[in-house]
């Protein structure tokens, strides 16, 4: 016959279970013994069996008081190892109905959970169970039954509300950042690290016990991690120097540099040992993009402080930091050899890492990460425009490296090793550190766009703008001299065409001077290119009407261009004082799109179009001239385009995308409808 379930909570009937059950407290924390002061090494574990998402782990280790425990205990690793261990069925329901994240870690006493198993056979707590029995409370006496048990109205199974425990401690530390790699891999090289990295911070970690409604009473079974947290200031500086050949785009390498321990402490939650930790994983890594072979050796060196206050859970982190940066590099050697590009990204990381018995039960970090970037460019060939508008691509040069900083509060957690989760907390802005042009690059010198010869005291249009080859998208700050005292400031993407006009008030020779001064990135550069105008008393200023077409339709990446009721084919339709963008065309016999109908009128050109910047008609001279701007603005094999390039006439289709509200020049061989006829 089943006692009554006050019998069992009242107090001096418990306090007589404990003292005859005296052989039932390997339950609390094994077989207690008082040691002068804690060892060195307060805990450590093996596992005894495993399955899927789940362990069965010996835990051993000293309290802060220097008792010491021994017991088996269960680490589950969310649903899938509660599903999986050995559990009874009742408790493995009430667990799954507390678990709310995917990421779930609990720790479970093996002889706890046996006895509820046994007590639950038997119909009334075993002499164990009564003995770490606890009260309810009045939110777990109102707490429904286990559904299906045909007990309900007696509520003698279910939750217990969790007992929260908060437990942190305070430390300081500094630790060398001193490592050299050999990568290997698409590298042929090595990677060395020198600094330092300090913190001085609170760690704190909250673990809920779990309680199990059985027969009236409460028991204490097991633990999860609820949160880790880490407060307080962080300093990291280190130099990196780099050096070897890469000769592929490279997946990240990373490495473990050390793991220092900072502390950790073992405790009793009623009969539940637990043991929390902390330790400092630091780390670096690197990654590479490149195009080509080619070779890298630099070196950078880089401090980042400030202070933060994060709580993490195995799901998510919350708080805030804030962090500056100060430059540590003095003057340094590059040295490089590539054509093409190399963009090595080096980083190094310090992490406060807070965890539940092992860090590999679960864990959770936050991370202060200052990253390196890097960014070899080289190039040599004749295929990278016409800077000086004399008709002919130059052989040019470059090899440059460019240096920027920045840095990533990260965050981090785990639960069996297997469910690692990575954040970005906060990111500073990217600092620019350096900009170094290593052989005198001639590939900076940008390209000044226009007409060779143009009437005095006639506004004209000219454009600055980067070489094709120019890697980077940063707005260019161009300064151009129009070579008669005056100049204009002028600024643009530098793959695009920037107009400034200008109009002499007398004859003879000018010499432009364009220099491109800096970006808008912080690079400085101050490459100049000179190229002579001559303006004259008019001569050798079309003027003729010329004709125009307009985009009539837009499929897609393809367009039609043609004409319309203004276009006239046979003497031309705008005036050539008139300020329009030629239609420029290249022809690389690409294959015809599928999707559109091609007719005589409507053909395929088998290229590409696009505009070019407006020019007057009155200084499209020639042909010749017109096609010069193509070639000068969008490279080799560009030139203007022409009434019958679709096979037929009046109209033809190209890859590309244009404007249909946009007029634009367009030649005719067959008939005086151009500027210069």
């Amino acid at each position: 016959m089943r006692q009554s379930m006050n019998e069992w909570i009242r107090p001096n009937r418990l306090a007589r279970f404990l003292v005859r059950t005296a052989a039932g407290l390997l339950l609390t924390a094994g077989a207690p013994a008082v040691a002068a002061s804690v060892p060195e090494q307060s805990y450590w574990q093996y596992t005894i069996e495993e399955g899927y998402s789940w362990r069965l782990v010996q835990i051993n280790g000293y309290t802060e008081e220097g008792q010491y425990f021994s017991r088996p205990m269960y680490m589950i690793d969310g649903v899938d190892g509660l599903y999986n261990a050995p559990l009874p069925y009742s408790l493995r329901e009430e667990l799954l109905y507390s678990v709310d994240t995917e990421n779930t870690s609990f720790s479970l006493s093996q002889e706890i959970v046996n006895e509820i198993n046994a007590s639950e056979q038997l119909g009334y707590l075993t002499p164990a169970l009564q003995a770490i029995a606890e009260p309810l409370d009045g939110s777990d006496i109102e707490y429904y039954s286990r559904p299906g048990s045909g007990e309900e109205s007696f509520g003698l199974f279910g939750r217990c509300d969790d007992k929260v425990v908060n437990k942190n401690k305070s430390f300081s530390i500094s630790t060398p950042l001193n490592q050299n790699f050999n990568i290997g891999g698409g590298f042929s090289g090595n990677l060395s690290l020198t600094g330092d990295a300090q913190a001085s911070a609170v760690g704190e970690i909250q673990v809920r016990q779990k309680r199990f409604k059985l027969f009236g009473a409460c028991i204490p079974y097991g633990v999860k991690l609820d949160h880790a947290r880490a407060h307080g200031s962080a300093m990291v500086n280190y130099g990196t120097t780099l050096s070897g050949t890469v000769n592929y785009n490279s997946p990240p390498w990373e490495w473990q540099l050390a793991k220092p321990f900072l502390f950790g402490f073992g405790f009793a939650i009623g009969p539940i040992p637990v043991y929390i930790g902390f330790n400092l994983p630091i780390t670096a890594g690197l990654q590479f993009n490149a195009s080509v072979t080619g070779s890298v050796t630099y070196n950078g060196a880089q401090a980042a402080s400030g202070y933060f206050d994060y709580t993490c859970t195995l799901d998510s982190c919350n708080g805030y930091s804030n962090f500056s940066s100060s430059n540590l590099q003095g003057p340094q050697t590059l040295t490089g050899g590539v054509s093409g590009r190399i963009q090595p990204t080096i980083y190094a990381q310090l992490a406060i890492r807070g965890y539940l018995y092992d860090d590999s039960v679960a864990y959770a970090q936050v991370g202060v990460r200052p990253y390196l970037y890097g960014d070899l460019w080289g190039y040599y060939g004749n295929n990278c425009g016409d800077a000086d508008g004399d008709g002919y691509f130059e052989t040019v040069d470059a090899l440059t490296f460019d240096l920027d900083w920045q840095i990533f509060i990260t965050a981090q957690a785990d639960s069996f090793l297997t469910k690692e989760k990575r954040w970005t907390l906060w990111t500073s802005p990217r600092w620019h550190l350096n900009y170094w042009d290593l052989i005198g690059s001639e590939a900076l010198q940008p390209m000044l766009v226009g007409n060779a010869s143009v009437p005095v005291n006639t506004t004209q249009t000219y454009n600055a703008r980067m070489r094709p080859c120019w890697p980077y998208s940063d707005t260019v700050n161009y300064q151009l001299g129009w070579g008669d005292g005056s100049s204009s400031s002028l600024s643009g993407a530098p793959a695009s065409l920037t107009p400034a006009s200008h109009a002499w008030s007398s004859t003879g020779t000018k010499g432009l001077s364009l220099i491109a001064q800096s970006d808008s990135h912080g690079r400085q550069f101050n490459k100049t290119t000179v190229r002579n105008v001559q303006v004259t008393t008019g001569g050798g200023t079309a003027t003729h009407m010329g004709m125009t077409w307009k985009a009539r339709q837009q499929y897609g990446a393809y367009v039609n261009v043609g004409s319309d009721g203004q276009s006239n084919a046979y003497s031309g339709d705008t005036s050539p004082y008139t300020s329009l963008p030629i239609l420029c065309l290249k022809k690389d016999g690409r294959p015809a799109p599928s999707g559109i109908s091609f007719d005589f009128y409507n053909g395929w050109s088998g290229g590409e179009v696009r505009l070019s910047s407006p020019v007057t008609g009155s200084t499209l001279t020639s042909r010749a001239t017109a096609d010069g701007i193509c070639a000068s603005t969008y490279g080799s094999g560009w030139r203007m385009g022409e009434f019958h390039d679709g096979g037929g006439g009046w109209g033809w289709w190209a890859a590309g995308s244009i404007s249909t509200t946009t007029r634009f020049w367009v030649a005719i061989n067959d008939q005086p409808a151009n500027p210069w006829n």
